[in-house]
Protein backbone atom coordinates (compact mmCIF):
# COMPACT_ATOMS: atom_id res chain seq x y z
CA UNK A 1 0.00 0.00 0.00
CA UNK A 2 1.22 3.27 -1.21
CA UNK A 3 -0.13 6.70 0.50
CA UNK A 4 0.84 9.89 -0.98
CA UNK A 5 0.47 12.75 1.02
CA UNK A 6 2.31 16.27 0.75
CA UNK A 7 3.31 17.82 3.76
CA UNK A 8 2.57 21.44 4.27
CA UNK A 9 6.14 22.52 4.56
CA UNK A 10 7.28 25.71 3.14
CA UNK A 11 10.93 24.62 2.71
CA UNK A 12 12.18 21.83 0.50
CA UNK A 13 8.81 19.59 0.10
CA UNK A 14 10.33 17.02 -2.10
CA UNK A 15 12.38 15.57 0.67
CA UNK A 16 9.43 15.74 2.94
CA UNK A 17 7.38 14.20 0.11
CA UNK A 18 10.06 11.27 -0.12
CA UNK A 19 10.23 10.31 4.24
CA UNK A 20 6.68 9.54 4.17
CA UNK A 21 6.63 7.38 0.86
CA UNK A 22 9.55 5.46 2.47
CA UNK A 23 8.34 4.94 5.73
CA UNK A 24 4.75 4.03 4.66
CA UNK A 25 6.44 1.03 2.11
CA UNK A 26 8.24 0.04 4.82
CA UNK A 27 5.59 -0.75 6.46
CA UNK A 28 3.90 -3.05 4.29
CA UNK A 29 7.12 -4.77 3.61
CA UNK A 30 7.02 -5.48 7.40
CA UNK A 31 3.50 -6.59 7.31
CA UNK A 32 3.84 -8.79 4.10
CA UNK A 33 6.48 -10.34 6.55
CA UNK A 34 4.40 -11.32 9.05
CA UNK A 35 2.09 -12.83 6.88
CA UNK A 36 4.45 -15.09 5.13
CA UNK A 37 5.71 -15.88 9.13
CA UNK A 38 2.25 -16.74 9.90
CA UNK A 39 1.94 -19.38 6.58
CA UNK A 40 5.21 -20.77 7.50
CA UNK A 41 3.81 -21.61 11.73
CA UNK A 42 0.41 -23.01 9.96
CA UNK A 43 2.52 -25.73 7.78
CA UNK A 44 4.96 -26.51 10.75
CA UNK A 45 2.25 -26.70 12.84
CA UNK A 46 0.37 -29.99 11.45
CA UNK A 47 1.32 -32.64 13.99
CA UNK A 48 2.89 -35.51 12.41
CA UNK A 49 0.59 -38.99 12.87
CA UNK A 50 1.66 -42.47 12.98
CA UNK A 51 -0.90 -45.25 11.34
CA UNK A 52 0.09 -48.17 13.39
CA UNK A 53 -2.66 -51.18 13.22
CA UNK A 54 -4.77 -51.51 16.56
CA UNK A 55 -2.82 -53.67 19.03
CA UNK A 56 -6.39 -55.47 20.41
CA UNK A 57 -6.10 -56.99 16.79
CA UNK A 58 -2.50 -57.91 16.23
CA UNK A 59 -2.87 -59.43 20.39
CA UNK A 60 -6.07 -61.69 18.65
CA UNK A 61 -4.14 -62.82 15.70
CA UNK A 62 -1.11 -63.75 18.14
CA UNK A 63 -3.60 -65.34 20.26
CA UNK A 64 -4.89 -67.34 17.63
CA UNK A 65 -1.53 -68.70 16.07
CA UNK A 66 -0.99 -70.04 19.75
CA UNK A 67 -4.27 -71.63 19.77
CA UNK A 68 -3.70 -73.18 16.12
CA UNK A 69 -0.56 -74.68 17.36
CA UNK A 70 -2.15 -76.10 21.05
CA UNK A 71 -5.06 -78.04 18.43
CA UNK A 72 -2.53 -78.98 16.47
CA UNK A 73 -0.50 -80.58 19.23
CA UNK A 74 -3.71 -82.42 19.93
CA UNK A 75 -4.47 -83.50 16.75
CA UNK A 76 -1.13 -84.94 16.24
CA UNK A 77 -1.06 -87.02 19.83
CA UNK A 78 -5.05 -88.27 18.39
CA UNK A 79 -3.57 -89.48 15.21
CA UNK A 80 -1.14 -91.58 16.82
CA UNK A 81 -3.34 -93.25 19.23
CA UNK A 82 -5.26 -94.46 16.85
CA UNK A 83 -2.55 -96.72 15.50
CA UNK A 84 -1.77 -97.98 18.34
CA UNK A 85 -1.62 -100.66 19.53
CA UNK A 86 -0.51 -102.01 16.49
CA UNK A 87 -1.08 -105.60 16.86
CA UNK A 88 -5.27 -104.62 16.78
CA UNK A 89 -4.39 -101.74 13.70
CA UNK A 90 -7.51 -102.13 11.13
CA UNK A 91 -8.07 -100.05 7.85
CA UNK A 92 -10.95 -98.07 9.38
CA UNK A 93 -8.24 -97.03 12.39
CA UNK A 94 -5.67 -95.98 9.90
CA UNK A 95 -8.16 -93.87 8.23
CA UNK A 96 -9.02 -92.40 11.22
CA UNK A 97 -5.19 -91.84 12.01
CA UNK A 98 -4.59 -89.93 8.29
CA UNK A 99 -7.63 -87.72 8.77
CA UNK A 100 -6.43 -86.95 12.16
CA UNK A 101 -3.15 -86.27 10.91
CA UNK A 102 -4.64 -83.96 7.96
CA UNK A 103 -6.37 -82.00 10.34
CA UNK A 104 -2.65 -81.77 12.88
CA UNK A 105 -1.28 -80.35 9.57
CA UNK A 106 -3.96 -77.80 8.34
CA UNK A 107 -3.94 -76.58 12.13
CA UNK A 108 0.16 -76.60 12.25
CA UNK A 109 -0.32 -74.07 8.91
CA UNK A 110 -2.81 -71.40 9.98
CA UNK A 111 -0.19 -71.60 13.13
CA UNK A 112 1.91 -70.24 11.13
CA UNK A 113 0.35 -68.12 8.49
CA UNK A 114 -1.58 -66.36 11.87
CA UNK A 115 1.86 -65.80 13.47
CA UNK A 116 4.06 -64.49 10.11
CA UNK A 117 0.43 -62.48 9.74
CA UNK A 118 0.75 -61.16 13.29
CA UNK A 119 4.39 -60.13 12.94
CA UNK A 120 3.34 -58.14 9.56
CA UNK A 121 1.33 -56.17 11.48
CA UNK A 122 2.56 -55.33 14.11
CA UNK A 123 5.96 -53.97 12.17
CA UNK A 124 4.09 -52.13 9.51
CA UNK A 125 3.61 -48.54 10.18
CA UNK A 126 3.31 -45.13 8.52
CA UNK A 127 4.38 -41.85 9.67
CA UNK A 128 3.14 -38.29 8.00
CA UNK A 129 5.08 -35.65 9.23
CA UNK A 130 5.52 -32.07 7.58
CA UNK A 131 8.18 -32.81 5.37
CA UNK A 132 6.12 -36.18 3.54
CA UNK A 133 5.36 -39.85 4.57
CA UNK A 134 7.59 -42.47 6.13
CA UNK A 135 6.81 -46.15 5.44
CA UNK A 136 7.87 -49.31 7.47
CA UNK A 137 6.79 -52.06 5.42
CA UNK A 138 8.75 -55.19 5.45
CA UNK A 139 6.97 -56.57 8.85
CA UNK A 140 10.61 -56.53 10.90
CA UNK A 141 11.61 -54.48 13.18
CA UNK A 142 14.87 -53.21 11.88
CA UNK A 143 12.67 -52.69 8.38
CA UNK A 144 13.98 -49.95 6.31
CA UNK A 145 12.45 -46.59 6.07
CA UNK A 146 10.59 -46.05 2.37
CA UNK A 147 10.21 -42.17 2.10
CA UNK A 148 8.27 -40.04 0.07
CA UNK A 149 8.27 -35.70 0.54
CA UNK A 150 4.54 -34.36 -0.53
CA UNK A 151 5.36 -32.74 -3.34
CA UNK A 152 7.36 -36.02 -4.42
CA UNK A 153 3.44 -38.38 -4.44
CA UNK A 154 1.88 -37.75 -8.38
CA UNK A 155 -1.09 -39.87 -7.05
CA UNK A 156 -2.51 -42.28 -4.30
CA UNK A 157 -4.72 -45.05 -5.64
CA UNK A 158 -6.59 -48.15 -4.22
CA UNK A 159 -8.28 -50.90 -6.03
CA UNK A 160 -9.74 -54.67 -5.08
CA UNK A 161 -7.36 -57.96 -5.74
CA UNK A 162 -8.18 -61.63 -5.18
CA UNK A 163 -8.78 -61.67 -0.75
CA UNK A 164 -7.62 -58.04 -0.42
CA UNK A 165 -7.59 -54.69 -0.75
CA UNK A 166 -4.14 -52.89 -2.66
CA UNK A 167 -3.11 -49.82 -1.97
CA UNK A 168 -0.31 -48.16 -4.46
CA UNK A 169 0.93 -44.35 -3.94
CA UNK A 170 2.85 -43.41 -7.25
CA UNK A 171 5.50 -41.18 -7.10
CA UNK A 172 7.13 -38.18 -9.11
CA UNK A 173 9.96 -39.81 -9.76
CA UNK A 174 8.38 -43.09 -11.69
CA UNK A 175 8.84 -45.15 -7.61
CA UNK A 176 5.71 -46.74 -6.15
CA UNK A 177 4.84 -47.63 -2.79
CA UNK A 178 2.52 -50.27 -2.35
CA UNK A 179 0.43 -52.29 0.53
CA UNK A 180 -2.35 -54.58 0.93
CA UNK A 181 -4.96 -55.54 3.56
CA UNK A 182 -2.16 -57.83 5.18
CA UNK A 183 0.00 -55.16 6.01
CA UNK A 184 -3.09 -52.70 7.30
CA UNK A 185 -6.49 -53.85 8.21
CA UNK A 186 -7.94 -51.31 6.63
CA UNK A 187 -5.88 -49.99 3.55
CA UNK A 188 -8.05 -47.22 2.32
CA UNK A 189 -8.30 -45.43 5.58
CA UNK A 190 -4.20 -45.22 5.40
CA UNK A 191 -4.48 -44.07 1.91
CA UNK A 192 -7.38 -41.14 2.12
CA UNK A 193 -5.17 -39.74 5.02
CA UNK A 194 -2.25 -39.75 2.60
CA UNK A 195 -4.29 -38.00 -0.56
CA UNK A 196 -5.17 -35.45 1.59
CA UNK A 197 -2.24 -34.76 3.28
CA UNK A 198 -1.22 -34.45 -0.31
CA UNK A 199 -3.87 -32.68 -1.48
CA UNK A 200 -4.57 -35.09 -3.96
CA UNK A 201 -7.51 -37.33 -4.46
CA UNK A 202 -7.95 -40.53 -3.73
CA UNK A 203 -7.74 -42.79 -7.13
CA UNK A 204 -9.70 -46.10 -7.49
CA UNK A 205 -8.54 -48.49 -9.72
Amino acid sequence: MRIRWRAPLPHRPGKAFAEVFIVFETQDQALAQVAGIGQQRELIGVRPMLVRNSRILIGLTFLGSVASFCISLCLAVLACSSLFPLRAITFDRIAIAFLWALSAWIMAMSQVFLWRQGSLMANCSVLLDNCGVHFRLDGTRNSKEIFLPWNGIAAVRHKRIPNARKVTILGADTSTVTFTSYSFYRPRKVARLIAVRAGLPLLRG
